[in-house]
């Protein structure tokens, strides 16, 4: 009698090495929509700060290295070490220009932060919570540094990219849950899944830290994805704020007495319906200023 018990055979390195090449493939797909954000943003926003010009051109460049070395990751798996299987499947851990990649999508991560940390102190003046998040962020992207040097002993390396992936989830709860600083919707839900994601799968490799495992490649596809992911919530911020001035400008009164308009009514209900919209245009100017005031420029 046959056995009922079907034991999971671990995944061939080739579908591995599949698996990268589709995340390397969404790294450019992303890159292409920031390209395209970017050039939004240079057309639509030419009256921005210098500083926030700055600081789009920063993440441009951040971003565009990022993508410089996942093509030269793609080269050397695709065009020099193509007949040779078993480099290919060393390349993340051997070859120098993999050596960088945590680090580097930390820096664009961190870049983008600072960013959501000056919107976050223009909305609530509150020293202590911007404070604490940008203490979390320094401490998340000393670990990702610590893990790029430990980056030969892979267990270690492993868990100091939990431990930055950990401060960094930390760092953007009083942001996204107090204040609304993150975009909200599923791009915010994306990034928080990405970042668990990466830190379970990566405790996983820290335990079977040889070769080429499904653990560690799901955190890699992980990493890869999540500084753009980052990048893209922060150009979307950025590009969007004329739609909100707008929404807010255009938005209809509410309180309106309308069956003392239509009734008619005494002198004290006519001023009490005209104190009323007074105070439903106060009111709607106030959400008019706050909405403003809550969009850096």
């Amino acid at each position: 009698m046959p056995s009922l018990l079907v034991f999971r055979q671990p995944a061939p390195e080739t579908t591995l090495i599949g698996v990268l090449d589709l995340a390397s493939s969404a790294d450019l797909f992303l890159q292409g929509v920031l390209c395209a954000q970017f050039a939004h943003y240079t057309n639509v926003n030419e009256n921005d700060s210098w500083l926030m010009k700055l600081v789009v051109a920063g993440l441009a460049l951040l971003t565009t290295l990022k993508t410089v070395q996942i093509i030269a990751l793609r080269w050397l798996e695709n065009v020099t070490l193509l007949e040779n299987l078993e480099a290919v499947t060393n390349l993340w851990h051997i070859q120098w220009i993999s050596r960088p990649t945590l680090i580097l999508g930390a820096t664009i991560v961190f870049h983008v932060q600072m960013f959501f940390c000056h919107r976050l102190w223009i909305i609530s003046h509150n020293i202590y919570i911007v404070s604490a998040a940008i203490t979390m962020f320094g401490f998340a992207i000393a670990a990702a540094g610590v893990s790029t040097y430990l980056y030969a002993n892979t267990s270690l390396s492993a868990i100091w990219a939990s431990t930055y992936l950990g401060f960094a989830m930390c760092g953007d709860l009083p942001s996204d849950w107090e204040y609304r600083v993150l975009p909200t919707g599923a791009l915010c839900a994306l990034v928080t899944f990405v970042s668990i994601m990466t830190i379970v799968t990566g405790q996983f490799h820290a335990k079977t830290a040889s070769g080429l495992t499904a653990p560690w490649v799901s955190s890699a596809v992980a990493s890869t994805l999540l500084p753009k992911f980052y990048a893209v919530a922060a150009m979307w911020t950025l590009n969007t704020r004329e739609d909100i001035r707008f929404a807010a400008t255009n938005k209809p009164p509410t309180n309106l007495d309308v069956g003392t308009a239509a009734l008619g009514g005494t002198s004290g209900s006519l001023h009490g319906g005209e104190a009323q919209m007074n105070g439903s245009e106060r009111t709607k100017s106030l959400i008019e200023v706050k909405i403003i005031d809550q969009t850096p420029v």
